[in-house]
């Protein structure tokens, strides 16, 4: 015979199994990408959980910063590098799943300066550099594994332009970074990209270079290994989706 008291304890444990149940449901999607993703991503983010219970967590760094942390096991779902190099690196160690390695966005590699400092050049040159720079340091997100720290050096290589500048560099661990700098007016200039000088108030473009000039910059996105869960899944198609499309557009990226 169950008593009153037993009836209470079997009503609070299945009350239990019911809320662990619910809240199972909610799974989390881990996102690492490319730190000049920050502002866009979190926009896709905020639509994306207007319509979802889902939970989205981004954590933007350095694409070679992120890939490193991936083979070495952090717990990430979605990866957006800023280059096919760090993407690759992962796909040779198995660790991303190479049918979900898509094109995903496009952008431009462009010089930067404080905003009240200079007005645009239509071209660059070893004087106008010099001039730039004004016994200052050029930001760059180093050029030994940052993405656009190596589109840009890129970039001044085709024009001649490297060696001036290879002794006077502001190195940065990320684009982000980089761009900071030139915010703060810590350095004069910066080469960064396109999309961050669009979407921030205190740099102006001052010469964006030809596409001709570097790699492509082609962001690339993929599901991390093993990690294809019906949550992972959803995201990864609505980042790729048109329904988003004209958020890319609005903070300056072009479409593959």
């Amino acid at each position: 015979m169950i008593t009153y008291a037993k009836k209470l304890v079997l009503i609070a444990i299945t009350s239990g199994l019911c809320t662990t149940s619910m809240e199972s449901k909610a799974d989390t999607v881990n996102v690492f990408a490319a730190s000049s993703l920050v502002k866009v991503l979190s926009e896709v983010r905020r639509q994306y959980l207007s319509k979802s219970s889902e939970k989205i967590t981004n954590s933007f760094a350095a694409s070679s910063t992120l890939a490193n942390q991936i083979a070495r096991g952090a717990p990430s779902d979605i990866f957006i590098s800023a280059n096919k190099s760090w993407m690759n690196f992962l796909d040779k160690q198995l660790a991303i799943n190479t049918s979900s390695k898509k094109p995903f966005l496009l952008n431009r590699i462009v010089l930067a300066a404080y905003e009240k400092n200079w007005r645009p050049i239509e071209v660059l040159t070893k004087k106008t550099v010099n001039t730039l720079l004004s016994g200052g340091r050029l930001s760059i997100g180093d050029p030994t594994h940052v993405p656009a720290g190596i589109y840009g050096k890129q970039a001044l290589q085709t024009l001649g332009l490297w060696k001036i500048v290879q002794d006077r560099l502001a190195p940065a661990a990320n684009v982000r970074a980089a761009l900071a700098m030139v915010e703060r007016n810590e350095t004069p200039i910066g080469l960064i990209y396109r999309t961050d000088a669009l979407n921030s108030k205190k740099v102006k473009i001052v010469f964006t270079f030809q596409n001709t000039s570097h790699n492509q910059i082609e962001y690339i996105m993929a599901i991390v290994q093993s990690k294809e869960r019906p949550a992972v899944k959803a995201y990864y198609n609505f980042i790729m989706s048109p329904a988003v499309k004209h958020i890319y557009a609005r903070f300056g990226f072009e479409l593959p």
